[in-house]
């Protein structure tokens, strides 16, 4: 029968029909699915790992009863103001890492949030399940740690560029972008900086006088912090800058190698740590992002995705060929902002019968792949790092008490949890026969003082009159503590 002969029947077809309402809103409740997958999958393979080096310095800045790390040069205070709002209540690390799950969650949504206006359908959430379903992104999501919280910045504040440079010009974006850069560049500011060099080249080009404005301004944020702590703490900003890239290695340099042998781990390819080999299945998914978001930008032929693809590898360019050493961590930014394009590029593959299948299949063999690295990744790391509460119970029952100072192998991570002073070493705990300045201090403040090895040989000559005492751990694992003579 006609519809148009029967007006009931046509009544009852627009009735059938979904309201454009909820077709709209259907991505980002696809990306709100996601969001939520990505935080259930923390919570149940890496919310029970330990705190790493870095995130002890970090949250030690605000943890409540802990005695603040050493806060060196490159270092800036945006995780602890991510962190302040469960670390001021309590230091526990299990609550730390619910936290920041779902905090994580959320920001993954906010993100990519900005890249459904920019490109409906279905774009946006295919992105955000490719970086969510990275290891790495599974690992560092509930870190404190800047890199993965940066990533989020970049996509958010590069999209929200993108919006606030359409006529007419949006506020609310502006504004969004503003607090995106900031947020930025609190983290990291040298990170945050060459991230938005693609965004504040095309306002100085297209004499976007307004975009350019928005981005510096949250640039200049966060600069302004790092530099006035500079003023206070590390004796002006040039000589912090000197420092950093002294403990940063910054220079010419092609760490290319590094960072493939890094994919497979470890988390730190640096103080003699062995690297491994070249992991071939590893190598093929890193190898096929640039091509694949080459595709999309081509494909989509968006300015939007070409920001996002020129900010991306402006900071990997940074980490390739300006730092002497590999952490995959570094690249996480870049991946988030690469994986808008790659999406873009799978989309276009999957319209296309001939190559829909080999998309497919390259994106579920990618999704088993990380599967499979967060299982076992995860599950070393959770077994390294639940060493250090061990010790720190053999420690108090050696009657180590607050105030105690601990000096060495995972001196930092251990510190944090026995709520006591540290500073950590790799390998290097004094060449010399006279006992290092920080230890001198905290004996003489009265302190308990413990130097932590993983061997029961001395590391350095001032400890050949120290009294070495063994920490059995289970497993077979053992950690020596050095105390000074008259303990």
């Amino acid at each position: 029968m006609d519809e148009a002969r029967d007006p009931a029947m046509a009544g009852r077809r627009a009735v059938d029909r979904p309201p454009v309402w909820a077709a709209a809103r259907r991505p980002y409740a696809v990306l709100a699915l996601v969001a939520v997958c990505f935080t259930v999958v923390q919570l149940v393979f890496t919310a029970r790992i330990g705190l790493g080096w870095d995130e002890s310095v970090y949250l030690s800045q605000v943890a409540r009863g802990v005695p603040a790390a050493e806060f060196t040069a490159p270092r800036a205070r945006g995780v602890q103001l991510l962190a302040a709002p469960v670390a001021l209540l309590t230091p526990s690390v299990t609550a730390i890492r619910w936290y920041l799950s779902m905090l994580s969650g959320i920001a993954l949504f906010l993100a990519y949030a900005p890249w459904i206006r920019l490109r409906p359908g279905s774009l946006a959430p295919l992105a955000a399940a490719l970086f969510a379903g990275l290891w790495l992104s599974v690992l560092y999501g509930n870190e404190a740690m800047p890199n993965m919280w940066l990533a989020y910045c970049a996509v958010a504040g590069v999209g929200l560029a993108c919006l606030a440079d359409r006529r007419p010009a949006s506020g609310l974006a502006t504004a969004g972008v503003v607090a995106a850069f900031a947020l930025a560049s609190l983290l990291r500011p040298s990170d945050a900086t060459w991230l938005a060099a693609p965004l504040l080249a095309y306002g100085i080009v297209r004499r976007r006088a307004r975009l350019f404005a928005a981005v510096a301004a949250g640039l200049v944020i966060g600069w302004a912090q790092w530099m006035g702590e500079a003023l206070v703490r590390f004796g002006g900003p040039m000589a912090r800058l000197r420092a950093a890239g002294a403990e940063n290695a910054t220079g010419l340099h092609f760490s290319l190698p590094d960072h493939l042998r890094a994919l497979n781990g470890p988390l730190l390819c640096r103080f003699g740590v062995e690297c491994g080999g070249f992991p071939p299945a590893q190598i093929a998914w890193f190898a096929a992002v640039p091509v694949v978001a080459g595709l999309g930008v081509w494909a989509a032929r968006r300015r939007s995705l070409l920001a996002a693809a020129a900010c991306g590898l402006s900071l990997a360019f940074v980490y390739l060929f300006t730092v002497g050493y590999a952490a995959p961590r570094f690249l996480l930014p870049a991946y988030a902002l690469l994986a808008l394009p790659a999406a873009a590029g799978v989309v276009w593959l999957c319209r296309r019968r001939g190559t829909a299948v080999l998309a497919v299949a390259g994106v579920a063999c990618y999704f088993a792949l990380q599967a499979r690295s967060v299982v076992v990744h995860g599950g070393q790391i959770q077994a390294a790092r639940a060493v250090n509460p061990a010790v720190a119970a053999r420690l108090q029952q050696l009657g180590m008490r607050p105030p105690c100072f601990l000096y060495g192998h995972d001196a930092v991570q251990i510190a944090y949890l026995a709520r006591c002073a540290a500073h950590g070493v790799f390998r290097h705990y004094g060449g010399r026969s006279s006992v290092p300045s920080s230890i001198r201090a905290a004996l003489r403040r009265g302190e308990w003082v413990g130097v932590i090895t993983a061997s029961r040989r001395p590391p350095a000559p001032f400890l050949t009159s120290w009294t070495a005492v063994e920490l059995r751990l289970d497993g077979g694992t053992r950690r020596y503590v050095f105390l000074p003579p008259g303990h």
